[in-house]
């Protein structure tokens, strides 16, 4: 029996590959341009994930959805591109109900796993709606080097990475950079639409993943709706509660109920900063990162003095016991209650840092503008004895 395979996009050079299923995550090379990195398994959202969220009432509701979703995407897909769709819907379609939804975003649930949330199929009429998603990484939070990705919305909930390749819905050709003064409206024109799907979900909703990250798992969408009428609900599944916060209040949420109960989950919920390191910073921060019994892990600093490709291998690891700086000839470490100098100036989406104890200083450090927030964020959690010059 032959091995079956899946398809993936090289993050280097972003040529489509074809590599074989694992249940966990392993190193891949890129056959054209002999890039290393860890391809992820594939992370669908479990029928029985999404109905242990949900309540029975709210679960038959749904299915009914479905069914009529189903039946008329079938139809549809046989029928000719150029037919005009039929007068009126059949017997079968007519006589099963829609769910009916609010006009507003509902947060459906929220937890560790992430936040669900609904709103009318509707809403991705508007291009201000399918571009309130934050333009950060959803999984690392980075602002920079950043590749958009299309929600792709499914009849059962499943992470739009894993179905990116099979509908051919691709990517925006132009990084996150570089779009960087393009409006939402004129992004949206550059974006291919998704294939497969009735209208208004064929419309395309961006969601942002850094080139260090594996997309897989961040964002999963669902959908209910009814071709030709457009009637019907979506769900999206946004694991960074963070990041949910950020798209309802874009979407115009911010002061709703839902949207104060997202911030208390998040305020509830302790997000680890090492959990949201690619994985292979991780393993190379634990060769001089040694974390003692009962230390917590606060933030990483890369040292830009090398390319984004090496972070994890030089910079400044930062916990509640100390801040440990490393480079391949210098290894330097200040515990939290001992003086230390911190002089950082920035400029644009650059940043000049100099550290100074009694032991030693390190001068002339550049760092990224996430880098500079990771640091002040991890000496401020840390309670660090910092003096800011």
């Amino acid at each position: 029996m032959a091995t079956p395979e899946r398809t993936i996009r090289c993050p280097s050079c972003q040529a489509v590959l074809s590599v074989t299923h694992a249940p966990t995550s392993r190193p891949v090379q890129c056959g054209k341009c002999q890039h290393v990195f860890q391809l992820p398994r594939r992370l669908d959202v479990t029928d029985d994930a999404i109905t242990s969220w949900l309540s029975d009432e709210q679960e038959g509701r749904d299915q009914a959805a479905f069914e009529v979703y189903e039946h008329v995407a079938k139809q549809a897909a046989a029928a000719a591109p150029d037919r005009p769709p039929p007068p009126q819907a059949s017997p079968a379609t007519a006589v099963l109900p829609m769910r009916e939804v609010s006009k507003d975003i509902r947060l459906v649930k929220c937890d560790r796993q992430g936040a669900i949330i609904e709103f009318p199929a509707s809403r991705l009429l508007s291009p201000a709606f399918r571009g309130a998603m934050p333009r950060r990484c959803l999984k690392c939070g980075s602002r920079a080097h950043l590749w958009a990705h299309l929600i792709i919305y499914a009849p059962k909930m499943q992470d739009s990475i894993s179905l990116e390749a099979e509908h051919s819905a691709g990517k925006l050709v132009l990084s996150g950079d570089a779009a960087r003064d393009l409006d939402m409206e004129d992004l949206l024109h550059r974006l291919p639409k998704v294939p497969n799907v009735p209208h208004p979900a064929d419309l395309p909703m961006p969601y942002w993943v850094c080139d260090m990250c594996s997309g897989a798992g961040v964002v999963s969408g669902q959908i209910g709706v009814h071709p030709e009428t457009g009637q019907g609900f979506c769900r999206v599944l946004i694991r960074s509660l963070r990041r949910a916060a950020e798209f309802i209040a874009a979407a115009g949420g911010a002061s709703t109920p839902d949207f104060h109960e997202l911030q208390r989950a998040i305020a509830a919920v302790v997000e680890s900063p090492w959990d949201v390191l690619p994985e292979f910073v991780q393993h190379r921060l634990e060769q001089w990162y040694r974390p003692k019994q009962g230390e917590r892990f606060l933030a990483y600093v890369p040292d830009r003095h090398l390319a984004r490709i090496d972070d994890g291998m030089a910079g400044i690891a930062i916990s509640d016991v100390r801040l440990v700086y490393h480079t391949q000839l210098r290894h330097k470490e200040v515990l939290v209650g001992e003086p230390l100098e911190v002089e950082l100036t920035t400029s644009g989406a650059r940043a000049d840092l100099s550290l100074k104890t009694a032991q030693w200083d390190i001068r002339h450090t550049p760092l990224d503008r996430d880098g500079a927030d990771a640091l002040r964020r991890g000496l401020t959690a840390g309670k660090f004895s910092a003096t800011w010059r």
